[in-house]
């Protein structure tokens, strides 16, 4: 008998990290983002995934900046303190052999708050507060927002206080 995936279940090499197998967990945002304890809830949530098998699993989004925050309390990814504080995620699914890759995510439009900005001025269906317009400083800013804390990421912040456990 053939499998109809044969692959799901070998490792995968994407040249800069190896993965146990090719099941992802795509994203979801469990609300625990910003709940009290919630990182340590979202580490116990995720290391369940990975010690079930997961080989790579994608998190919630988490905004690069203030202006691009999905709620007024969501959960933001713009600091060194926000990089140490998901190293409690990132080590409980370490432990069980999954690799985790952050979502970030500008809510544009889709902001339910009265400071977003998009790329229109117009409202999505879906939010009671228009966007401001984003004007080219300010697209150009987020673009940077994106691309710093790709570049510099949780290793980069932790390596400045000399811990390279990532």
């Amino acid at each position: 008998m053939t499998l109809p995936y044969p692959h799901l279940l070998a490792p995968l090499d994407l040249g800069f990290t190896q993965l146990k197998n090719r099941v992802l967990m795509g994203s979801m945002h469990t609300g625990l983002e910003e709940s009290n304890d919630g990182f340590k809830k979202l580490a116990a949530f995720y290391a369940e995934r990975a010690k079930g098998g997961v080989g790579l699993i994608v998190t919630g989004g988490f905004s690069p900046n203030f202006r691009g925050r999905l709620h007024p309390l969501s959960a933001q990814f713009s600091s060194g303190r926000a990089a140490r504080a998901h190293r409690t995620i990132t080590d409980a699914v370490h432990e069980h052999g999954g690799k985790i890759a952050l979502q970030l995510l500008h809510a544009g439009r889709y902001a339910m708050h009265p400071f977003a900005l998009s790329a229109s001025h117009i409202r999505a269906p879906i939010s009671k507060f228009t966007p401001f317009e984003m004007s080219e400083r300010q697209i150009l800013k987020t673009i940077k927002d994106f691309a710093k804390k790709c570049r510099a990421g949780p290793r980069s912040w932790l390596r400045r206080r000399g811990d390279h456990g990532f």
